[in-house]
């Protein structure tokens, strides 16, 4: 068997058809869908580009690696998937976005298009100062609306339109078994969609129709929360502002699903589809103002749940699976497809037998979260298992989410002391899944400290003061400070 992995950008699940939006119009990803499995309740590792994408080619979590925010890409250390299907005989190419430190040693045998971690986030290594809103977010917010082009996803159909050759013409050059991994980034603000895409939804999409979650009030979200989305401005924008945003990415979303839909239909043409594993999923999720966050870190839902969808060889169609998994199952399940044996680095487990139903094969429930960087004082980690999510803040209190009763989080079960003292075991039974990986408190003092060692390097070689001015602060070591 060979593997199609197609990674998007910042997808969250709700915005297509097959998870149930009513208006998106993402007939590739839902016929993809159709034809396989889909699961319900994935997670990535972290809700931000350079973490998680770093988690996933090591199979390692990201306090494991140090490689805490977009900062800090993967180096080459430790060896990645790449290193390993090369030592087990698999060819390796990847397409478009890889996000890793530029010059590293990937592993990766055949890499095109590649766009790796030039542009370093620097917001995040000012976390021992709260952040207001960064003038950058707001500008790229205010700059979504229609477009007369889509040279907004120009390099996109670069990568749908590479990955479409190597399929047809690429493949040919030797008999190995194959893992291509295409890389879309389409989804990244600002949201310009081609004008005829925008007007469709801007005639459907009205702010009094959006769910409870975009009218939470400011004041009453956990202190983490509304430290983070006051961060990215959502203090600042409007109802107005919160449509544009919401018909921008279903308009992008909709651009996305052309490209995936062009690249399973290259596979198809190669005749190739019935010997071929294709999964289809997210870095991690994006926020539109839900819980009146307009970006991708925070650790709702909206963040961290990415697709998980899997078509292939003694998978069902129109299949849906109520497992939790996790981001770190794509290598495993990648591997076991691929025929080679089990990564043993990988904290992931594969997905297989729970796809083709192999006896004994048992559900899968759990996933961990972590998040590092800009926005919140402290380190976040949230641990889905079961029904319930917990959300470990580091210096603030604990959150606590019944995801069946809540899907949209909108009950903080552990909000007041009477709430936490009814779910208290739950509350520890989940705190110990976690410890058993980690201590939360040691993660975050280290990562500070790698963060304010960066600090003190880019600040030493010019990138710090050229990473405020460009985010729209004063060059200034010790605090952020918006710029006049």
């Amino acid at each position: 068997m060979n593997v199609l992995f197609i990674l998007s950008d910042q997808h969250n699940p709700e915005y297509s058809g097959c998870y149930g939006h009513p208006l998106a119009r993402t007939p590739n990803i839902d016929a993809l869908a159709a034809g396989g499995t889909r699961f319900d309740h994935a997670y990535c590792h972290s809700p931000i580009c350079a973490p998680t994408r770093a988690a996933m080619v090591t199979g390692r979590y990201a306090h494991e690696i140090g490689c805490w925010d977009n900062v800090f890409s993967y180096t080459g250390v430790p060896r990645s998937f790449g290193s390993f299907f090369a030592e087990n005989g698999v060819r390796m190419a990847t397409i478009g976005k890889l996000d890793y430190t530029p010059g590293c040693a990937h592993g990766i045998e055949e890499t095109h298009l590649a766009v790796h971690r030039e542009n370093l986030d620097i917001t995040s290594l000012f976390r021992e100062q709260e952040i207001l809103a960064r003038p950058d977010s707001l500008r790229k917010h205010r700059a979504t609306g229609p477009a007369d082009t889509l040279a907004a996803f120009a390099h996109d159909a670069q990568v749908a339109d590479r990955a479409c050759q190597w399929l047809r013409d690429d493949v040919a050059a030797d008999d190995r078994p194959w893992i291509l991994t295409v890389n879309f980034n389409d989804l990244h603000r600002p949201w310009q969609p081609p004008r005829e895409i925008w007007d469709h939804y801007a005639a459907r999409v009205r702010f009094s129709d959006l769910d409870a979650r975009f009218t939470v009030d400011f004041d009453a979200l956990h202190p983490f929360h509304r430290a983070y989305a006051r961060h990215h401005v959502g203090e600042q924008m409007s109802a107005e502002d919160t449509v544009n945003a919401v018909v921008g990415y279903l308009g992008s979303v909709e651009v996305l699903d052309r490209h995936v839909g062009q690249v399973v239909e290259a596979l198809e043409a190669t005749g190739r589809m019935e010997e071929t594993l294709v999964i289809y999923t997210a870095d991690h999720g994006g926020t539109v103002g839900e819980h009146r966050n307009f970006d991708h870190g925070a650790i709702y839902d909206t963040s961290t749940r990415i697709p998980m969808i899997v078509r292939g060889p003694g998978i069902p169609a129109d299949e849906r699976l109520g497992d939790v998994v996790s981001a770190l199952d794509v290598l495993p399940t990648a591997a076991e497809a691929l025929g080679t044996p089990p990564p043993d680095f990988a904290r992931g487990t594969s997905l297989m037998g729970r796809l083709t139903g192999a006896p004994g094969a048992q559900p899968h429930d759990f996933a961990l979260v972590e998040y590092h960087g800009a926005g919140y004082p402290g380190s976040v980690f949230a641990v889905r298992c079961g029904r319930y999510k917990f959300i470990e803040c580091v210096g603030e209190r604990p959150m606590l989410f019944d995801m069946e009763a809540d899907p949209m989080e909108l009950d903080d079960l552990a909000a007041t002391p009477e709430s936490a003292a009814r779910h208290a075991q739950v509350i520890d039974d989940l705190r110990a899944r976690l410890y058993d990986i980690c201590s939360p408190e040691a993660v975050d003092a280290r990562a500070k400290a790698d963060q304010r060692r960066a600090r003190a390097q880019l600040d030493a070689d010019g990138r710090l003061a050229q990473g405020q001015l460009k985010r729209g602060y004063r060059a200034d070591p010790e605090r952020l400070i918006v710029a006049d």
